[in-house]
């Protein structure tokens, strides 16, 4: 079962279908200890189904639960079936994530592991995830994980006018935030200590790290009413039985 032969891969010349990692690695590099879930495998083994729903609640879990849940995630969109990404750097990353959130009342490390099982969910039950290259998996995982790293709590605006070191850093940008979460997720995904990326190939990194950016400065709430509209144009034009780009998963 996958819950006790879980697969993986590692940097080898190995056809990656065929390659193993240790998935059930707990002792990380960096001294962390990887969490067991509430009730063991079992009771993980019994979420699984959940997480690809809009029947999960975040609000029902402790912070190491949704640690692990976090990284089962990364496990159910089978990224590292198509990516040479090794399971601990996964881990070491999720494990950064969560210590760069501040204990805020909403943007936190629950409100984090919400979004990222929400982005899984809608992407599964749009039948958007099979579609999707491991390079454009991997970009949404990240974008989901790291969509408010070090979130300070409070709005852009109030950044703004009381003329805060960060609106200042950000050059008094509207978008400062997501340009803040942005930056920081880059810092994670080149880390060497990480080495999240470090097996795959220049360009993929490359390719991978735009898009996450890409995706969290689309979170700018000063975006949002342009996505409604291409949205709804979207579902216009597919009712009319019209081609439209959604058709294609370009980047």
């Amino acid at each position: 079962s996958r819950g006790s032969q879980l697969r993986g891969v590692r940097a080898d010349k190995r056809p990656v279908a065929r390659q193993r990692s240790r998935r059930r690695s707990s002792l990380l590099s960096d001294g962390c200890v990887w969490p067991t879930f509430t009730g063991g495998e079992a009771a993980l083994a019994a979420l699984r189904p959940s997480l690809a729903t809009f029947e999960f609640s975040a609000i029902e879990f402790n912070r190491d639960d949704l640690l692990v849940i976090a990284g089962q995630i990364f496990l159910e969109m089978e990224i590292d079936q198509l990516l040479r990404v090794c399971w601990p750097s996964v881990q070491s990353f999720v494990f950064s994530v969560r210590a760069r959130m501040v204990d805020n009342p909403y943007h936190n490390w629950t409100h984090v592991c919400d979004v990222t099982q929400t982005v899984y969910s809608l992407a599964v039950q749009s039948g958007l995830l099979p579609r999707m290259s491991g390079a454009q998996r991997l970009a949404l995982y990240l974008a989901a994980l790291c969509h408010d790293l070090e979130h300070p709590g409070v709005t852009a605006a109030y950044l703004l006018k009381s003329d805060s070191a960060m609106a200042a850093a950000y050059r008094r940008d509207p978008a400062l935030l997501e340009r803040h979460h942005s930056l920081r997720a880059f810092e994670l995904m080149s880390c060497h200590n990480i080495g999240l990326l470090q097996s795959l190939p220049d360009e993929e990194r490359v390719q991978i790290s735009s898009m996450v950016r890409e995706v969290i400065l689309a979170t700018d709430m000063g975006r949002h009413a342009a996505f409604i509209t291409a949205a709804t144009e979207t579902a216009d034009a597919r009712e009319r039985g019209e081609p439209c780009g959604a058709d294609e998963v370009d980047h």
